[in-house]
């Protein structure tokens, strides 16, 4: 479960890359138009009677606040108003499934690398989607939402300001695996760029029958780390990192750590 210290890990570690440099550099931006978009949004949330299941929200990049959310997310979730305005992203980040929580930091890094490129006609065009999981604060029960995301105040250098998420909770979700995104854009010339990540392929040998993550904790193991330093590298438990570990070692018909190592290291330039 990610607590409070995780938060303070997050911002001071600079453990979400991007996230927290973005404006750095870029100086302090006001806009005369953010008061009149934060009302928008309040009676735009209003207006949908904050249906059963759907939550709405934008976080400021400048300082990685929530400028907006719709405050029905403590009902669902067990996260108060209060924790979230405290703690902006790094808070929200921390309420995610462990899992899913580094891959959801991962997706947005990706998309504010292909954003920082894109034009200023470009970058009005990102829609994002992705699908996730919160952990309930109380019962740890699984909240699975499924989010539609884009810009939705950038400067005049097209950097951003607000985006907005619209999320709506998902109870049918047994044929769901795990954390799921895609993001698009329009190129100047019209064409369409669409980025979905059952298109990335995985660093892993083919002849290796463990997963990226299994492989990606494997290569953490021969570097030396420990279960507690991986599971704090990973956002995840110390038990998530034991069962990966032991069903790398099935996986691989090792017996020990050592004899796992030395079956990975004969894959080497496979």
């Amino acid at each position: 479960m990610m607590t409070n210290s995780l938060i303070e890990e997050l911002k001071k570690q600079n453990k979400l890359s991007e996230f927290f440099n973005y404006w750095k550099d870029k100086g302090p931006v006001k806009l005369p138009e953010e008061k009149k978009v934060l009302e928008d949004l309040r009676r735009l949330s209003q207006s949908l009677s904050m249906k059963e299941g759907l939550i709405m929200g934008c976080f400021d990049y400048r300082d990685l606040s929530l400028a907006f959310f719709t405050e029905n997310i403590e009902e669902i979730s067990g996260y108060t108003a209060e924790f979230l305005k405290e703690n902006g992203i790094a808070g929200v980040i921390s309420a995610l499934h462990p899992e899913d929580a580094q891959e959801h930091v991962e997706f947005n890094n990706k998309v504010l690398e292909i954003f920082n490129k894109a034009s200023l006609s470009e970058k009005r065009t990102f829609e994002l989607s992705y699908t996730l999981r919160w952990l309930h604060k109380f019962t740890q029960e699984e909240i699975w939402f499924f989010t539609k995301a884009k810009p939705y105040l950038m400067d005049d250098k097209g950097n951003f300001i607000y985006d907005l998420h619209i999320g709506f909770q998902i109870t049918n979700h047994e044929h769901l695996a795990g954390y799921d995104w895609s993001f698009s854009y329009t190129k100047d010339n019209g064409k369409k760029i669409v980025f979905k990540k059952e298109d990335i392929k995985p660093s892993v040998s083919p002849l290796l029958p463990i997963t990226k993550k299994e492989m990606e904790i494997a290569l953490m193991v021969a570097k030396g780390m420990n279960s507690g330093e991986i599971a704090e590298k990973l956002f995840i438990s110390k038990n998530t990192v034991f069962t990966h570990r032991k069903k790398i070692l099935k996986k691989l018909k090792a017996k020990n750590t050592a004899e796992m190592l030395k079956i990975l290291s004969a894959y080497k330039g496979e």
